[in-house]
């Protein structure tokens, strides 16, 4: 577990550009995420599609979510909370900033948790309340899977991790694979990280047209 603990990504900001191979309940489409991160704090994804137009953009705090919708003129401002419409109510804003920059989610130490070694890999299995999940680790301790399901709400989530790098002393993926099944959307999306940079000065620019309608 120490050595899992050593490989952690520690920062202050994260910065990526991902090109991504988006899939929305069997919609299929290309796009360009920039992906923006200040830890415990903010994340902020702006997404452009056919010619470099920005189609939506996120941010999320730890205690809010927010959506503009540029293609139908359209917002959503909810606690964050509303996320759990689409993945497990234990995932917490730390984790799911765990899960965009391929850190192992907290919950992997723990003493009644099962680890098994699986030939170079390493698998740890366990449940969390209503939440079963496994990780699989590399040779080197680097997180390779997370998976995630809850039968009682029928949701499950498996992210991929791949191509690591080293970036500014960060050992990090850059492909990052995202499946998850959920009552209210089906999701995939595979991403490929270009210009990952950490501890840069980054903005997180949000506002909302009055013309568009909250939903």
């Amino acid at each position: 577990m120490s050595a899992i603990a050593a490989n952690k990504l520690q920062y202050e900001t994260f910065s990526t550009k991902a090109k991504t191979k988006l899939s929305v309940d069997n919609k299929s489409f290309n796009s360009t995420l920039n992906i923006r991160i200040k830890s415990n704090e903010t994340i902020w994804i702006s997404a452009t599609a056919f010619l470099g137009i920005e189609a939506a953009r996120i941010m999320i705090t730890p205690d809010r979510i927010q959506i503009i919708n540029r293609l139908q003129s359209t917002y959503i401002d909810k606690p964050f909370e509303y996320i759990y419409n689409y993945t497990a109510r234990e995932l917490t804003f730390q984790e799911l900033e765990d899960l965009l920059i391929g850190n192992a989610m907290a919950f992997y130490d723990n003493e009644i948790n099962q680890m098994l070694t699986l030939g170079d890999s390493y698998l740890i299995m366990g449940q969390l309340e209503n939440l079963d999940f496994e990780m699989t680790f590399g040779e080197n301790y680097s997180l390779k899977q997370t998976k995630l399901s809850e039968d009682s709400r029928s949701q499950s989530m498996q992210v991929d991790y791949r191509n690591f790098t080293d970036v500014e002393a960060f050992k990090v993926p850059k492909t990052v694979d995202i499946s998850l099944t959920a009552e209210k959307a089906d999701l995939n999306a595979e991403m490929e990280y270009e210009d990952i940079r950490f501890n840069k000065d980054v903005e997180f620019p949000f506002s909302v047209p009055t013309r568009y309608k909250k939903l």
